[in-house]
């Protein structure tokens, strides 16, 4: 494969049409032009340039080498300022995963600080339940992911905490609990519960909070979503266990109400997680600080 360093120093000889000129012009001697000439000539066995007097005159050959060197040299130059660029994250494409709460209040904010320091970056956003977010970032598919509640080990993944959830036991205004203000785990023990789907963070955060209480929820509904979830409480189908962000204007609206219960674990934390094998782009490594860094956004 050709060097491009002598192929640089042809170039700028084909413009001079000089030795001298071309060496005073690179800050190079005479004789080290010379020699990345005949350099060239070796490689491609055809004759590049001529004397002709004191002028440099190139040949056919020559002139057909100077042509494309424009072309390779210059992709090479753009090259290496699209390379120093995605090295200093002011380019590139970084793919994020995000569970649906994180997603929907957390995410957006996320993105606009991020933008106003690395708008370069083109970002890629894939919001779904905890479950399928972990095996999309397992698959590499996803750099990092925003993920609530527990996750599994495993030691492929790197996973930061970086912040944390309150959830809320809710019920309809007309249900048998709204309004109690003291109430025990055991009294929702024979009452139908209103859930997110399974592989849900939410749902394995509320399932855990109950069995921890010595209950097992009886859910009779599941949604895939926070809003399906608070609209089937209101509608009287049950009780639910979802983030205060999600039921805070249905809470305002009064649509629902909150239900304070005993001694139940209602937190949950946030995740920040990798897989470890992979290097991280530095567009990934910004994001990641800036995740860290400080308290998360206010939903």
């Amino acid at each position: 494969m050709v060097n491009l360093v002598p192929l640089a120093t042809f170039r700028r000889l084909a413009a001079e049409g000089n030795y001298t000129r071309t060496a005073e012009a690179l800050h190079l001697t005479q004789p080290a032009v010379t020699q990345h000439v005949r350099g060239l000539e070796a490689h491609f066995g055809v004759k590049l340039v001529d004397i002709v007097g004191r002028r440099a005159v190139l040949t056919d050959a020559g002139r057909f080498l100077a042509a494309r060197a424009e072309t390779v040299l210059g992709s090479a130059a753009a090259l290496e300022r699209d390379m120093l660029e995605y090295a200093d994250a002011r380019s590139g494409t970084l793919r994020l995963g995000a569970t649906l709460t994180i997603g929907a209040y957390d995410v957006p904010a996320l993105i606009a600080a991020f933008r106003a320091s690395h708008p370069g970056i083109s970002l890629e956003v894939t919001i779904e339940n905890t479950e399928r977010i972990i095996d999309l970032v397992r698959l590499g598919d996803r750099a990092l992911a925003l993920v609530e509640g527990r996750v599994p080990a495993d030691e492929e993944l790197e996973v930061t905490p970086y912040g944390d959830d309150e959830l809320a036991v809710i019920v309809a205004p007309t249900h048998p609990l709204a309004g109690q203000i003291d109430v025990a785990p055991e009294a929702f023990r024979e009452l139908p519960f209103v859930a997110r789907e399974p592989g849900s963070g939410t749902r394995d955060a509320f399932e855990t909070a109950f069995r921890d209480a010595g209950v097992e929820p009886s859910v009779a509904l599941a949604f895939p979503s926070g809003e399906g979830v608070v609209r089937a409480v209101e509608a009287g189908i049950g009780a639910a266990v979802l983030s205060t962000r999600v039921v805070a204007d249905a809470l305002q609206l009064g649509r629902v109400v909150h239900v304070p219960v005993r001694g139940l674990a209602l937190h949950r934390p946030f995740h920040l997680v990798r897989l470890r094998r992979t290097t991280p782009s530095p567009a990934a490594r910004a994001f990641a600080a800036l995740v860290t860094r400080g308290p998360r956004p206010a939903a």
